[in-house]
């Protein structure tokens, strides 16, 4: 695959991504990391074109953990303090490369900044345009009184339109379905193919 379209569908992917090697020089990050990387808040710098963080117990954590991917081949989990906001949470993988080895960093923000779009759902997994709006309510954690209320419908309503979900994805709870419908990518772009029930 020619680089610039690897490039491309890196930017499309909705969690922000760093591809360092083991002494911790950027070789790729998709635009995400670029939006983390540059904001003041964030508690992760890159420095003459290596990823570092701010503080010494945190660099400290992250130099060990990019190592550990690029020469044990273990993966690492950290959670980076922001203050008052919601830590920043990162996994450490690793990664083959051409030219050696490679540790991919994931910079995961809770919740998602996007959620797939309605039409998309509606097409994977035959869900009506009404199924779908609340797909999108319960991935953003609302719950059936709270999705009711905003679609101005009644609560019997919203639980019909669950088991319909149920029966049409093949989940048994709603746990199940969130988690089902949480897999579903949410990529950069906006054009969405193909046909919905409704």
């Amino acid at each position: 695959m020619r680089s610039g379209l690897a490039e491309r569908a890196l930017d499309m992917l909705d969690h922000a991504l760093v591809i360092v090697n083991e002494a911790g020089s950027v070789h790729h990050r998709n635009r995400l990391a670029n939006a983390v990387l540059k904001s003041a808040a964030s508690p992760l710098t890159v420095s003459a074109g290596i990823l570092g963080a701010r503080g010494r117990a945190l660099h400290a954590e992250l130099r060990d953990a990019i190592r550990l991917a690029c020469l044990q081949r273990r993966s690492s989990a950290l959670a980076a303090s922001r203050g008052m906001q919601a830590p920043l949470r990162l996994l450490v993988v690793p990664m083959d490369a051409a030219g050696g080895r490679e540790a991919a960093v994931w910079i995961l923000e809770w919740p998602s900044p996007r959620l797939p779009h309605p039409r998309i759902l509606g097409v994977l997994f035959g869900l009506s345009r009404a199924e779908a709006r609340l797909a999108l309510r319960l991935l953003a954690g609302l719950t059936p009184q709270e999705c009711a209320r905003e679609a101005g419908v009644g609560v019997a309503t919203v639980r019909s339109q669950l088991h319909s979900m149920f029966a049409k994805t093949g989940a048994r709870r709603q746990a199940e379905l969130v988690a089902l419908l949480a897999r579903v990518p949410v990529l950069g772009t906006e054009t969405v193919r193909g046909r919905s029930p409704n």
